[in-house]
């Protein structure tokens, strides 16, 4: 049964109980979200939502009641275990509403109160504590306006807050890609049809994004001024805002979602509004990093990245800013320096590094912290790890003096954190087990009436000892009891046998099997005082709590401040780490130069997993020579040389040291990368097509000043078609882009168009053939590769010898009978000159390898393999066989 299907018997007159009426009034309120609706120690979900969750989280699907005689589906979770549950869902891409008794049940008259507290999203989880602390959490908000485009980005667990304005379409899905949302917000009408719906349409189902289509007025800053004020205090005066006030569309639609869904008066965990220019970033798009192995492709795949390799922070802050740093590398090369400055004094003094990973590792995630005592939900245990962060980061301050890292805070401010770090740790007890209902989450010493309530309420175990033992030798019952229970309370507890010796004053309360129960006047006043004494100190503990709560509020940015601090030092502190370990050197860029000259380079994450084994490479280009052609066999490197190459420019302009012994790089403005098989999110178009529109992409951005890594182009179509293919490109590249590039093909005859040029170089990955044994030695040279080995390839995956002999005798004719025209220089010809004849590449097959015939003497070998019953030969018999077709193999 629908929402709509109870409401159209709700309007015929139909009377529901009044619960499933305060139920239907709440529900309506949230259509699009599942309800969960608390009922003593559980959540229940009615109607389609109960279907919903039963499916989700494979729990039994029951009932609860009837509408006339159709029974109202039922499912429910236990109150206790709600966070996996809700996380469950949520993951799945739904929201969730968290409906909670609002009213104590003692004051209810009639049905007790019940509102929604929260709702729970993607974007907005349940329990922060089990978020991954290296990941981002963000909901997006999209707008357009006058060929614009706007991204608004929020963390909601870690309180990042980001606008983005795009020039063009390209340059807003790009970044949308980057973001991996959680959540997209937009209004109806505003992507609806056109590419640019499909596009947007294709990439938010590609990562199950959860789309939420808000009105249009919600995209009006006049209707969300209010909203906006909540996350951005202050913000008709807020300068970066002022630059440029299209942002506050998005912005407003977003502060409504949050403010409506989190139910908050305050967010003291979002980060300050800033606008994220893209001017001094070096380009790169999300399937390059993937593509290169640099980010992982899924959560799952996070230590087999580069960046996973990386990560040798301490913290979760700095784990996610590394991130940031690997998505976002620099093109301006004073903030390079800067960064590689920091690096080189904490490599040049390793015992700094050791001493700041002990503080760091200290540290638990503040922003999350901060998130949680923003939405009421912070523990004595979070300001305790907080007060542990204020006095490391102090620490860690002193130990970085002598660094360049710039301070953050003002003495003053630090020095005020300090003081609510140790009003923290005076006051709240930290010992396990710790807590406001057991009245010891406040040290003793901090209050007064505290004090004493508090032992009055510890000591009530004595005081019903000592009535106990009065009553034992008041009334002669050895066996007499006083114990207590959450039903009943304190009660004197007689077995039968002695219930003869019990006073008049004592009451009977209960009759059991075995006892009968009693209590007395002095019992009934004990146990109010100490009800008295627990509410009064519950309340007390609360209310000095939430002022070390209030504190940490009202510090806020100075907290946001540290913790970014911290997230930086933490990962230049790994990446010096690393640098160290590895064996990385300081690279030498020169924004001046177009230049790539690598002496010794490897792959980082190769080498550490075979070690001495890995052969490194050295490269030179420059603006005289920037263009290299790979060529060589599959399996001798050509790929680990190209990945690595890149990698060390990212590396280079992230501010980290490099893997190779010295490296004089360019400063790149674009890092063009076209690997292998790609992410291909636009359903429906085959490899070759994505292959083509990832290359056209490049030679519509590429400049003198981008690094290009292309491998195998052209190779998902005819033979004759990819090779005109990546001609074309060759010539283009060198010719009209001027870009340092490396092009990796297995198209031979593309050696001598590249030796056409004077400003190209044909490259190989050197291999040896020694009597037919074909050894990879891994080494880059500045030669063309002499062939290919495929077939040796072949034979190294385990093909049968029947096909690799074959392949053999066609190659052979192939090769005899070639009629591709090998490249006069190219000044001379160009692509457009070269005409494949169309007709002889339909026949290929059924003309050249027709004609190829068996030799006599391999049908004769063929025939004698036939003849031999292998099973009865011994070990020797077959070896001597074996020789003797050796020996009439040698004279054929």
């Amino acid at each position: 049964m629908s929402l709509k299907d109870l409401q159209a018997i709700v309007d015929s007159g139909t009377k529901l109980t009044p619960m499933m009426d305060q139920y239907f009034q709440i529900k309506k309120n949230y259509p699009d979200t599942l309800l969960l609706f608390r009922m003593g120690d559980f959540y229940e979900v009615f109607f389609e939502d109960a279907k919903t969750t039963a499916r989700l989280l494979n729990i039994t699907l029951t009932h609860r009641g009837k509408i006339g005689d159709t029974p109202i589906p039922m499912a429910g979770i236990p109150h206790h275990a709600a966070p996996v549950y809700i996380d469950r869902i949520t993951n799945r891409g739904l929201k969730v509403a968290i409906c909670e008794q609002i009213q104590d049940p003692k004051d209810a008259v009639g049905i007790v109160k019940r509102g929604v507290t929260q709702v729970v999203s993607p974007g907005m989880p349940f329990d922060l504590e089990k978020t991954q602390g290296h990941d981002h959490r963000f909901m997006v908000s999209a707008f357009k306006k006058n060929a614009k485009y706007y991204l608004v980005a929020l963390d909601f667990t870690t309180g990042d807050f980001s606008g983005y304005k795009h020039d063009n379409f390209e340059e807003f899905v790009e970044n949308l890609r980057m973001l991996a949302p959680r959540e997209f917000i937009t209004f109806m009408g505003q992507w609806n049809e056109g590419q640019e719906a499909k596009d947007i349409e294709a990439i938010l189902n590609h990562y199950d994004v959860l789309k939420t289509h808000l009105s249009e007025e919600y995209f009006n800053p006049k209707f969300t001024d209010i909203y906006i004020e909540k996350i951005i205090p202050g913000f008709k005066r807020d300068k970066i805002i002022k630059l440029d006030e299209d942002v506050l569309n998005p912005i407003g639609a977003l502060a409504y979602y949050v403010c409506s869904t989190q139910l908050l008066e305050n967010f003291i965990h979002i980060r300050p509004f800033k606008m994220t220019s893209q001017a001094n970033v070096m380009k790169v798009t999300l399937p390059t990093l993937v593509g290169l192995e640099i980010l992982p492709k899924s959560r799952e795949t996070y230590r087999e990245s580069l960046l996973g390799f990386f990560d040798k922070t301490e913290t979760a802050m700095g784990a996610r800013y590394l991130r940031s740093l690997f998505s976002n590398p620099l093109f301006d090369m004073n903030a390079i320096t800067e960064r590689l400055d920091i690096v080189t004094a904490l490599t040049d003094n390793d015992s700094l590094i050791k001493d700041l990973k002990v503080e760091l590792s200290k540290i638990r995630d503040i922003e999350r912290i901060l998130a949680k005592i923003s939405m009421n939900k912070g523990s004595a245990s979070d300001l305790l790890n907080l007060a542990t962060a204020i006095n490391s980061y102090t620490q860690i301050l002193k130990e970085v003096k002598a660094l360049p890292i710039k301070a953050v805070l003002a003495p003053a401010e630090i020095k005020k954190l300090s003081a609510i770090a140790e009003d923290i740790t005076n006051t709240l007890n930290d010992e396990i087990g710790a807590s406001l209902e057991k009245g010891n989450l406040i040290k003793e010493g901090v209050n007064k009436d505290r004090d004493r309530l508090a032992k009055l309420h510890l000591n009530v175990a004595e005081e019903l000892l000592k009535m106990e033992n009065r009553l034992k030798d008041e009334t002669g019952i050895l066996k007499l009891r006083i114990k207590s229970n959450n039903v009943s309370g304190f009660f004197i507890e007689v077995s039968k046998g002695s219930t003869v010796k019990v006073p008049k004053s004592f009451e009977r309360r209960q009759t059991l099997v075995n006892a009968e129960r009693y209590t007395t006047p002095d019992l009934i006043q004990l146990e109010k005082d100490t009800i008295t004494a627990q509410t009064k100190l519950e309340k007390l503990e609360r209310e000095i709590f939430k002022g070390l709560i209030q504190s940490v509020a009202d510090m806020n940015h100075s907290v946001l401040l540290m913790s970014e601090h911290i997230a930086f030092i933490d990962s230049f502190q790994g990446l010096a780490a690393i640098a160290l370990s590895e064996g990385f050197t300081r690279p030498n860029i020169n924004e001046k130069k177009q230049v790539l000259n690598i002496k010794q380079g490897f792959h980082p994450l190769i080498k550490s997993l075979i070690k001495d084994q890995f052969v490194c490479h050295d490269l030179n280009l420059n603006q005289d020579a920037y263009f290299g052609l790979i060529t060589g066999p599959n399996m001798a490197g050509k790929t680990t040389v190209m990945r690595e190459v890149a990698i060390i420019q990212l590396l280079a302009q992230i501010g980290s040291f490099v893997p190779a012994k010295s490296a004089e790089l360019g400063l790149c403005d674009f890092l063009f990368s076209r690997l292998g098989a790609s992410d291909d999110i636009l359903k429906g178009q085959s490899t070759f097509m994505v292959e083509m529109a990832e290359t056209a992409e490049i030679l519509r951005h590429a400049s003198s000043k981008s690094l290009i890594i292309l491998d195998e182009v052209g190779r998902g179509t005819s033979t004759y078609d990819g090779l005109s293919i990546a001609w074309g490109l060759v010539e283009h590249f060198i010719e009209k882009t001027k870009a340092l590039t490396l092009f990796a093909t297995h198209y031979h005859e593309l050696i001598d168009v590249v030796q056409g040029y004077k400003t190209a170089k044909n490259l190989t990955v050197e291999t040896i053939n020694h009597n037919g044994n074909v050894q990879f030695l891994y080494r880059l040279i500045e030669q063309p590769a002499s062939q290919s080995f495929g077939i040796y390839v072949a034979k190294l995956a385990g093909l049968p010898a029947s096909v690799l002999a074959r392949s053999e005798e066609i190659l052979h004719q192939l090769e005899k009978n070639h009629t591709t025209p090998i490249a006069p220089p190219a000044e001379a010809m160009s692509a457009a000159t070269l005409k494949p004849n169309k007709n002889a590449q339909l026949c290929f097959f059924d003309g050249i390898i027709a004609e190829v015939e068996i030799p006599e003497h391999l049908k004769q070998l063929e025939a004698d393999l036939q003849k031999l019953d292998v099973m009865r030969m011994t070990p020797i018999d077959a070896l001597l066989k074996l020789n003797e077709m050796k020996k009439n193999l040698e004279i054929q």
